[in-house]
């Protein structure tokens, strides 16, 4: 359950989501899912570098927070650059597709309260299953909620 449905405040929780961004130059939005609302994740932080954000989608919060460490560290500290149909595989061997993301404001509330000013992009890590299909693939088995995708696939990943 959600920290402000325990009774925390929108201002509180941004409070700390600034000082994990303050004290380690990003950290990690979750957001639950529900019955057939796949559960996704996000970083904040980026943006104020000048830099998109990342999002991954019905990966359980371990694994997303993971991969989105791992993706955000290679940007910030080591300079790694990603844009639309590069791929790439995870620390864990995860096949991962870049997808752009039109409208990163209508996903990434966070970002958008704590750096209002900042040009907002966001890319999306989308990951295959078991079995090496993606999303577009009506086989996809991405369990309860799938796998959304929130912009078009680029012509690069065909």
């Amino acid at each position: 359950m959600c920290r402000m449905c325990d009774g925390s405040t929108r201002a509180a929780e941004l409070q700390k989501m600034m000082d994990l961004v303050e004290r380690y130059g990003w950290a990690i939005q979750f957001v639950e899912g529900e019955k057939a609302r796949a559960q996704w994740a996000y970083t904040v932080g980026l943006a104020r570098h000048g830099l998109p954000e990342f999002v991954v989608t019905g990966l359980r919060p371990e694994r997303a927070g993971a991969l989105l460490n791992d993706t955000a560290h290679g940007v910030l500290c080591h300079d790694e650059r990603w844009e639309s149909g590069q791929g790439f595989r995870s620390t864990d061997r995860l096949r991962i597709e870049i997808v752009g993301m039109p409208h990163p404001e209508a996903h990434l509330g966070t970002v958008v309260a704590l750096f209002p000013g900042c040009r907002l992009q966001a890319l999306q890590l989308v990951w295959c299953d078991g079995r090496g299909r993606w999303p577009w693939n009506p086989r996809f088995n991405g369990g309860g909620g799938g796998q959304p995708v929130l912009g078009p696939r680029s012509r690069r990943g065909t």
